[in-house]
């Protein structure tokens, strides 16, 4: 005979137990939870006065950066000076000849 952990008693598989929590142990429960939700609060509140003023100060520094390469850029270039922005290839075309045929 094989062991069935699924007809393991009387009340089948699953088996609860019911506890009374006593007035002053629901209520350091509900302290506790209280108190880590405040804290949570308090530090994600203090890492965003940490970072938004850097965020936003990054941000206005990287912004500056770029309008000032920008600028340097924009300039028209002289006849017979290299140009970065052009690519030179060569490409082929491939089909299907089988839809060709068709």
């Amino acid at each position: 005979m094989t062991y069935d952990p699924f007809r393991a008693g009387r009340q089948g598989f699953a088996h609860m137990r019911v506890v009374k929590l006593k007035g002053w142990q629901v209520a350091l429960v509900s302290a506790a939870a209280v108190a880590l939700v405040l804290t949570l609060a308090v530090v994600a509140a203090g890492a965003f006065l940490l970072l938004f003023p850097a965020v936003l100060i990054g941000g206005l520094v990287w912004r500056l950066l770029a309008r000032w390469r920008g600028e340097s850029q924009s300039r028209p270039q002289q006849p017979g000076a290299p140009r970065d922005n052009i690519v030179d290839a060569e490409y082929v075309i491939l089909t299907d000849r089988s839809r060709e045929r068709k």
